[in-house]
């Protein structure tokens, strides 16, 4: 008698490949999270002066 397991080991294999996906991304995401404190500043900067900038371009 002869056991046919290919397409259950297929699919241990797959479902296995997508935890690891998903907490390699989880991880990514946790890692990039927090911006630093230039970063925040910098961003502040820009969204004036883009603020500013439409306000020019409206008047």
């Amino acid at each position: 008698m002869e056991v046919q397991s290919g397409p259950s080991i297929w699919l241990i294999l797959l479902t296995i490949g997508v935890i690891i996906l998903a907490l390699a991304a989880v991880f990514g995401i946790m890692r990039n999270r927090q911006r630093t404190v230039g970063e925040k500043a910098a961003t502040e900067v820009a969204t004036k002066a883009g603020y500013q900038a439409e306000d020019r371009d409206r008047t």
